[in-house]
């Protein structure tokens, strides 16, 4: 038991060092995790958390819910449910998500709009609100309110570029002590190379943190089955997973692979209604 906590402590001091807030810009769905994270051009249930300009292109009600296990620890879990629903006028996203347990987690709800502003350009937003709760802690629990804003720009029939920021007020959280939330920009391309398959590259850049480039390609052999593939350059892991459709069913599995610490694993279902 007490080395397991020791390990822990020190997976968590590991996150510290490489982002302030594990959950703030936390990607979610396993088929991003797949594709390396490289998401921004990407639009499904999950665009409501990973860049909302994708939920314009969401074009019935959808649920997804996922989980995610690092270096099969439970207490590094991460715990992601989103929601889209269109209207006319545009979709509308719900995003809560939770990283940790009982005794220290981090929470996020999002709400979120896309919208086409044009048949070739989708734009998107969200309010996040932010809870870190600490059981016994001598301080109070530690919230704040951020914004994120996204881009979709269908340049050809085979050429995608996106742009998202995520924290555009660079905002903190309060408490007894101020934590800055990380800015985080980040540009990607997305180019189909068929119908079958496409790829896509994001760079990532946290103002207090070095790039991050990602990279990932998708192969959808047949109607029901998808093979994904992707790495990132920041800690250089490699990622991959597969994805099935059961009528308005789809079922991913994710993983990644981090040299010192070992695999992350997540799956996730997603639930559609098409018009």
């Amino acid at each position: 038991m007490l080395k397991r906590h020791l390990f822990l402590i020190g997976i968590l001091l590991f996150f510290i060092s490489h982002s302030t807030f594990p959950i703030g810009n936390q990607a979610s769905g396993a088929r991003s995790l797949a594709l390396g994270n490289a998401n921004t051009n990407l639009y499904d249930v999950w665009s409501a958390n990973n860049n909302q300009a994708g939920l314009a292109r969401v074009k019935g009600f959808s649920l997804g819910l996922s989980y995610e296990n690092r270096f099969g620890l439970s207490e590094l879990g991460l715990s992601t449910l989103n929601m889209a629903i269109p209207f006319k006028f545009g979709t509308f996203g719900l995003t809560v998500q939770q990283f940790g347990f009982s005794d220290y987690n981090e929470n996020k709800f999002g709400l979120s709009y896309g919208m086409q502003l044009s048949s070739k350009v989708n734009l998107g937003g969200q309010i996040d609100y932010f809870l870190i709760n600490v059981a016994e802690a001598q301080t109070t629990n530690k919230d704040g309110i951020a914004v994120e804003l996204g881009m979709q720009i269908k340049a050809t029939d085979k050429f995608q570029l996106a742009a998202h920021v995520f924290n555009l007020t660079n905002s903190e959280l309060t408490g007894d002590f101020q934590e800055k939330l990380p800015m985080v920009l980040t540009l990607g391309v997305k180019y189909d190379f068929s119908k079958k398959v496409f790829a896509v590259v994001d760079l990532e850049k946290n103002i207090d943190l070095p790039a991050n480039l990602k990279v990932g390609i998708e192969y959808h052999p047949v109607d029901a089955i998808y093979f994904r593939g992707g790495m990132n350059s920041y800690d250089f892991h490699f990622s991959g997973g597969l994805g099935a459709e059961l009528k308005s069913f789809q079922l991913d599995l994710g993983f990644s692979h981090q040299t010192y610490l070992g695999y992350v694993s997540q799956i996730a279902l997603k639930y559609s209604i098409t018009q």
